[in-house]
């Protein structure tokens, strides 16, 4: 069975981790999603439930309850004494004893699809400790909860980080690194799941090389802080998830299934993206309009028909039509790609994953760098050199 472990928010993504993700072991869903794809979930896979508490996030930032997503409204007003993180004046000193109905509430919730793992009630991290009084209170009572509920999976304590700056030292992260350990205590957790919310991988910036060491950094730091038979999770990402993972700093990567490639926090009212393609030979993904059509065109022509990468790109300008038309055919295409991709690496015993991963994304950067291949459209910005993003993930390989 594959190390990743999908993560599944609706019917459409149901349908693909069927096709292309069979082999997963585990699949992670969120409790106000639950309700809607229960029935289109594969029964064969652990499931991981997420109470999906970080949505608390948005209205503790001053966001309006109405403007957040519907389901995890009718989610959160299901749990007793929901209120306590409505307002931050409830978080310092909290109220233990409606801390405790509040989470056996949430987690009894949880346990009615019966899952594997459960995701400890916690918020997300901010810059100051305004929280940290909370998320012991919550994680303390959810070890109250496993006692007295008697479950027997494992409890995952969620580390989500909503602002670059959290990880851009060790000074900032070393006391977010010490109340995520207070809190796995407490809870008596099995296992932590760590997100930047704030990142968006595939963008190609310019500041993402120094970035993306400062977040490498910080998880090999937690490795150092947490037991070794703590189970850990990380992404999911577009390419840094794969990278510590292949490095051996992460168990578990957590992936999208051919949308988003990153963690949105609960409750988040969400768009519909615009459609988009992987352009595989490049390890990377691009907005699907009429002028990616046009570099496809112009870029085709820099290979011979019997280069793979040639074939690759022919694919997606024969059946352009139809990626830019259907929404699933172009996230079908997407989740295609990642799944070969993610095996190709996998393939390799762990100790040479980071070599594997570090000459395949050589090998993207090479096609992008010495074709003389154009810069791609605009939508693509500030990463429009075509090897950017695999040049920036190669680089932290290592």
């Amino acid at each position: 069975m594959a190390d990743h472990i999908p993560f599944v928010n609706g019917k459409s993504d149901c349908d693909r981790l069927r096709q292309y993700y069979s082999d997963s072991l585990m699949l992670r869903v969120s409790l106000d999603s639950i309700s809607t794809i229960w029935t289109s979930l594969p029964k064969k896979m652990s499931l991981w439930i997420d109470p999906a508490i970080d949505g608390y996030h948005n209205l503790l930032i001053g966001q309006r309850i109405h403007r957040l997503a519907r389901d995890w409204r009718e989610c959160i007003n299901q749990f007793d004494e929901n209120e306590i993180l409505f307002n931050s004046r409830f978080l310092n000193p909290p109220d233990s004893e409606k801390v405790r109905t509040f989470v056996t509430s949430a987690l009894d919730k949880c346990l009615k699809y019966k899952p594997e793992w459960i995701t400890v009630p916690q918020l997300p991290m901010v810059n100051d400790s305004s929280r940290n009084k909370i998320n012991r209170a919550l994680a303390k009572a959810t070890c109250e909860w496993r006692s007295k509920s008697q479950f027997k999976g494992k409890l995952i304590l969620p580390l989500i980080f909503t602002h670059q700056n959290q990880l851009r030292l060790k000074v900032q992260w070393k006391a977010k690194l010490k109340l995520a350990k207070a809190c796995y205590d407490n809870a008596e957790a099995d296992g932590i799941w760590v997100v930047d919310s704030d990142l968006y991988d595939q963008k190609g910036s310019g500041t993402f090389g120094r970035r993306f060491s400062q977040l490498i950094e910080f998880h090999k730091n937690l490795k150092e802080t947490f037991p070794k038979n703590t189970t850990r999770i990380a992404g999911p990402y577009w390419g840094m998830n794969l990278v510590l993972w292949a490095r051996e700093l992460c168990d578990r990567p957590a992936i999208s299934l051919g949308t988003a490639y990153r963690y949105y926090i609960s409750g988040s009212f969400i768009r519909p993206g615009k459609f988009r393609v992987a352009i595989s030979p490049l390890r990377r993904w691009a907005v699907a309009d009429y002028q990616l059509r046009e570099w496809l065109e112009t870029a085709l022509k820099q290979f011979s028909s019997s280069d793979p990468a040639s074939r690759e790109l022919s694919y997606l300008v024969d059946r352009y039509d139809i990626l830019t038309s259907q929404s699933d055919a172009a996230r079908d295409q997407v989740a295609r790609f990642y799944k070969e991709w993610f095996d190709k690496i996998e393939a390799s015993p762990p100790a040479g994953r980071a070599l594997a991963l570090y000459q395949d994304l050589s090998s993207a950067y090479v096609i992008g760098k010495q074709r003389q291949l154009p810069e791609l459209p605009k939508s693509e910005a500030p990463g429009r050199a075509p090897e950017r993003v695999a040049q920036q993930f190669m680089l932290n390989c290592l």
